[in-house]
């Protein structure tokens, strides 16, 4: 059996603001914003940088591969990051012409929609870079630990960080976004509010375990909220974004299973971002497990892209498919949700293949499958499709 989802509609379950400004770029600049997060160097500035030995092996990564396959392909450019740059910079002179340029490549995929990670207010427009519908995530630890600083009880922060959770879903945020797994852990225990208190004035000072003890405290109440809210939580998990972090299983959401297992939180859409790579099989079990945690794929359509069949069969082999959404992680270059579309739609149609031939599903099933992980799960879980 045949399939070919090439024109169905993407929706991007995760991004990033993308460039609006930034009309020519030189090859090294374009590479390493693949190189997702890592900056083993530093620059004369005393900023961390990607380093000369890291850069040199950027044009042999895999995601640069396929990119450069793809650009070679659509525009017949010289198939390497020199020839695509050049492509690039030849159609992106102007401000008008890198927004026709990205309306291109958003076509070419039918992308519909965005879930757009970003730190402006509701009130500032920066979703209009994106040539399609943009949803917005509201950054709860952005309020955390601003009020961390000013605040001088655990009381009066909770109080103002729910507040402000309720007042962004009144503005129209479609979802809340942390990093629970970098902050704290996935450890997750129950904080009473009589210990968040006892803390609070060493975690004002930066203490870690003080300030673990207050996260969890607070974490427990915004779960509460956000189900009353439906206001759906995603959770980055997993290494993207790796950087110089070294508790790597800190990042494993299966290690949050006996606190979600609280029924007290039943009611909160939880949404594990980026696949949990490289805990997808236990991110795909937590989703099998709970009724109310999704599995984003974010991430891994790029940076994990030639493993993308295999994380596709990790998922559908256990994750009820209408809770499976697909996305791209992408920082700055419209490039990126355009890859992450058609490697998203060839590996569905490639694994839904090999599923159909083998009789475990039919036809009808592998198609309405693929349609609802490509864009109809993400429109149901925030436009109530």
């Amino acid at each position: 059996m045949r399939f070919d989802f090439s024109q169905e509609a993407y929706f991007d379950n995760h991004t990033h603001l993308l460039y609006t400004d930034v009309l020519s770029v030189k090859p090294d600049e374009f590479a390493v914003n693949y190189y997702h997060g890592v900056r083993d160097a530093v620059n004369k500035d005393g900023k961390a940088a990607v380093s000369d030995e890291a850069k040199k092996h950027l044009p042999y990564q895999g995601v640069i591969m396929m990119l450069v396959n793809a650009m070679s392909q659509k525009f017949g450019c010289e198939p390497t990051i020199e020839g695509a740059t050049a492509l690039r910079n030849s159609l992106t002179k102007t401000p008008e012409a890198l927004k026709d340029y990205t309306r291109m490549l958003f076509e070419d995929e039918n992308i519909c929609g965005v879930m757009l990670d970003a730190e402006h207010p509701m009130s500032e427009p920066v979703g209009d870079c994106f040539p399609c519908k943009v949803f917005r995530l509201f950054r709860y630890e952005d309020v955390f630990f601003s009020l961390l600083k000013t605040e001088t009880s655990y009381r009066a922060l909770l109080e103002k960080l729910l507040e402000s959770v309720r007042q962004a879903h009144i503005e129209g945020f479609a979802g809340l976004k942390g990093h629970i797994a970098e902050k704290c852990g996935f450890d997750v225990c129950e904080v009473s509010t009589e210990e968040a208190e006892k803390a609070f004035p060493a975690a004002a000072k930066g203490d870690k375990s003080a300030v673990r003890a207050v996260y969890y405290a607070m974490f427990s109440h915004l779960l509460e909220l956000s189900g009353e809210l439906r206001f759906p939580i995603h959770l980055h998990t997993g290494t993207t974004g790796f950087k110089g972090r070294t508790s790597v299983y800190s990042l494993d959401p299966i290690l949050m299973a006996p606190f979600l297992n609280n029924p007290r939180y039943a009611k909160a859409t939880v949404v594990l971002l980026h696949g949990s790579f490289p805990f997808t099989r236990n991110a795909a079990w937590m989703a099998y497990n709970f009724p109310n945690v999704y599995l984003d794929l974010s991430q891994t359509q790029l940076w994990q892209g030639v493993l993308l069949d295999r994380l596709l069969e990790d998922a559908l082999s256990c994750v009820p498919h209408d809770k499976i959404m697909c996305g791209t992680g992408q920082h700055w270059y419209c490039e990126m949700v355009w890859l992450a579309a058609k490697i998203a739609k060839r590996s569905l149609a490639e694994v839904m293949e090999r599923l159909v031939d083998g009789n475990y599903f039919s036809a009808a099933q592998a198609e309405k499958s693929a349609r609802m992980i490509l864009h109809e799960n993400a429109e149901r879980l925030y436009e109530g499709k």
